[in-house]
C-alpha cells in the first residue's frame, strides 16, 4: 500500500514541478513583451540598443505612448494605398542613415503575452550601445512595431525543463509500478 502513495506522491510532485516550470517560462515571456521598445505609425523614435545581438521585430496594434525624443510630425499623414490592402513599413538606420539589413522571420508566428500581441516578422542586428533610428508609415494610425528580444526562445527552456520535469517523474512512476507489483506478486 505504501508503494502506491509514493507512485501518486511521485505523479503530483512531477506534474506540479512541471506546471511551476511551465508558467514561469510564460511568465518570463510576459516580462520580455512588457518591456519591447514600442514605436506608433507615422513616428521616429532614437533607440539605444542595450547589448549586441539580434533583435527582433514585432507588427502590435497602436498608437503607443511615445517618448519625448519621438518625432512624430508624420503621425497624421498616412500612407496612400491604392491596391486596398493594408500597408505598414518600417526602417531601422544609423543617426548617419545607413539602413539596417532586416531578415525576415519565416514563419511568421503571432503572440499574446499580458497585454501585448502582435506578429513576429524580422529580426536585425545591432552592437551594444548603439543608437539607431526606428521609423514606422502605415496606411492606418492604429498601428506599431515593437523591438527587443525574442519572446518565444525566451519560454524554451522553461518548457524544456517542465517536458523532462514530467518524463522523469512518468518513468520513475512506471519503476515504482514494476517494483511495486514484484512485490506484491512475491
Amino acid at each position: 500500500r505504501r508503494g502506491r502513495w509514493l507512485i501518486v506522491v511521485v505523479l503530483l510532485a512531477s506534474l506540479v514541478a512541471a506546471g511551476a516550470l511551465f508558467a514561469k517560462g510564460n511568465s518570463r515571456a510576459v516580462d520580455v513583451a512588457r518591456g519591447l521598445v514600442r514605436v506608433s505609425a507615422g513616428c521616429r523614435v532614437p533607440v539605444t540598443l542595450q547589448r549586441g545581438g539580434d533583435y527582433w521585430v514585432y507588427v502590435e496594434a497602436g498608437p503607443v505612448p511615445m517618448p519625448d525624443s519621438a518625432d512624430c510630425s508624420n503621425a497624421g499623414r498616412l500612407m496612400s494605398n491604392p491596391h486596398g490592402f493594408p500597408v505598414l513599413g518600417f526602417a531601422i538606420a544609423t543617426p548617419d542613415g545607413v539602413e539596417r539589413s532586416m531578415v525576415e522571420v519565416d514563419p511568421n508566428r503571432k503572440y499574446a503575452f499580458g497585454r501585448h500581441s502582435g506578429l513576429l516578422t524580422s529580426r536585425f542586428s545591432g552592437a551594444a550601445g548603439e543608437t539607431v533610428i526606428v521609423g514606422v508609415v502605415a496606411d492606418s494610425r492604429d498601428a506599431a512595431i515593437a523591438i527587443g528580444d525574442n519572446v518565444f526562445d525566451v519560454r524554451r527552456p522553461w518548457r524544456i525543463g517542465a517536458g523532462l520535469i514530467l518524463l522523469l517523474g512518468l518513468l520513475l512512476s512506471a519503476v515504482l509500478v514494476r517494483v511495486t507489483r514484484v512485490r506484491d506478486d512475491a
